[in-house]
């Protein structure tokens, strides 16, 4: 279960719909139905937060890595393999980042891939225009 079939599950729980849920936690429809339905993004830090903040009957451990169960233990200790709320904002954050200088990378080969096929391009057609030599 990826962190999409989390919120999906959390949705059902709530008995809310991705449109009655979006507007709970305070950001546009549009969002969790491109995370949600469309699977074309993952949650961000913000919307995590968010949902947390709003449910706070949510354990955010198993919202963010899927160990654990869903619903937040009454006892509020803490045992030492547990991370801390602080550890897998950091955690999220980092990912966030990296995530971040992939779609960077990702522009920049992209853009490189298309200057090498023009001059491919180019390269094909001086071949083909040129004089052929016969010796």
């Amino acid at each position: 279960m990826d962190i999409i079939d989390r919120l999906q599950e959390i949705i059902d729980y709530a008995g809310l719909n991705v449109s009655s849920f979006a507007k709970k936690i305070g950001v546009v429809d549009q969002t969790i139905r491109g995370i949600v339905v469309q699977r074309r993004n993952k949650p961000g830090f913000d919307i995590l937060a968010k949902i947390l903040q709003t449910f706070t009957w949510i354990n955010a451990e198993w919202l963010i890595t899927g160990k654990g169960e869903m619903i937040k233990q009454e006892t509020t200790a803490k045992t030492e393999n547990s991370p801390s709320l602080t550890e897998l904002i950091q955690y999220l954050r980092e990912k966030d980042l990296k995530i971040e200088k992939l779609i960077e990378e990702k522009t920049e080969l992209k853009i490189k891939f298309e200057m090498a096929k023009k001059t491919n391009v180019q390269k094909e057609e001086q071949i083909r225009t040129s004089p052929t030599t016969q010796g």
